[in-house]
């Protein structure tokens, strides 16, 4: 079964007078994986959970701050259901012509921030030493409040974030003596390609996502994935932030919210379809991930 992947339009977003966007918002089970047309600047401000992008899946935390170029499709999801457990996130998105825009502004940057467009651009990852909460803070206060200078003071937080992410990158990928420039940006931008064994738990995650209604067991995954239990576990929480058994229940958790949203059968029904025989113990599992009962749940849905 193939993901379902959605794609977001910039003109959903943007006003004609502010080519820039900023929200704060908290992540749900019901936002559908995504690409986009424009660039997203993506900081986690609240809460934890994982950040499917690409190929990957990954923990994240307070203080991750994403680069994330068009066309690269991704979704937050909170580590688990339910009020108390938000993960929270700071975006702020521009078409990517802004950037010539913003290269014409301040020329000295202009280098800089042609790395950020150039076709084929890999989304990266960083954590935050400090700096960038109280930017990305200040980019949502000042576009929602409004006031004169607006664009102005966006427009040099959105430059700040952006050379300083260029500067990190480039101190977390120096290039080798020699390296020509082509090479060195390649070097800064370029996806990295993951192991064998990361590769491996990525297969299993989708095994789990398309399967999560059948008996499915660590060893078993471990076996396809080539690797002993211990190892699959270990790479498992190290990649997802959740051991197995925890992803597995959050799996069919989110695809019973799902079918209460969107469907009239039964509850008995929704958790066998889940993968779930004993309605007791659904109905305590449920709860205990979202805070409220299965009928509850589709009252307020």
């Amino acid at each position: 079964m193939r993901r379902s992947v959605g794609r977001l339009l910039g003109t959903y977003f943007f006003e004609e007078e502010l080519p820039v966007y900023v929200n704060r918002a908290a992540e749900s089970f019901d936002m559908l994986e995504h690409t986009h047309d424009f660039v997203e600047l993506t900081y986690v401000c609240e809460g934890a959970g994982v950040h499917y992008i690409g190929e990957h899946n990954m923990r994240v935390s307070r203080g991750d701050v994403f680069f994330i170029p068009v066309g690269v499709s991704h979704v937050f999801r909170p580590a688990a259901p339910g009020r108390g457990r938000e993960l929270i996130v700071y975006n702020c998105i521009f078409p990517i012509g802004y950037l010539l825009h913003l290269e014409r502004l301040f020329p000295d940057t202009a280098p800089l921030l042609a790395r950020f467009r150039e076709p084929g651009s890999a989304w990266f990852k960083l954590r935050d030493s400090g700096e960038f909460h109280g930017w990305f803070k200040s980019l949502y206060r000042e576009y929602t409040a409004r006031q004169p200078g607006c664009e102005a003071v966006l427009t040099a937080l959105v430059i700040r974030i952006l050379v300083e992410l260029y500067r990190k990158r480039a101190d977390e990928s120096p290039s080798r003596a020699g390296e020509d420039s082509d090479k060195a940006a390649a070097a800064l931008f370029g996806h990295t390609r993951s192991g064998s064994s990361e590769a491996s738990i990525g297969q299993a995650m989708q095994e789990i996502e398309q399967r999560y209604a059948e008996t499915l067991t660590l060893g078993e995954l471990a076996r396809q994935a080539g690797l002993s239990e211990r190892q699959f576990s270990r790479l498992f929480v190290r990649q997802t932030g959740l051991n197995f058994s925890t992803f597995l229940q959050n799996t069919r958790v989110e695809a019973a919210c799902a079918l209460l949203s969107s469907s009239n059968m039964g509850i008995a029904e929704i958790a066998a379809a889940v993968g779930y025989g004993d309605l007791k113990f659904f109905y305590r599992l449920f709860k205990r991930k979202t805070g409220v009962t299965p009928m509850a749940y589709r009252r307020n849905g």
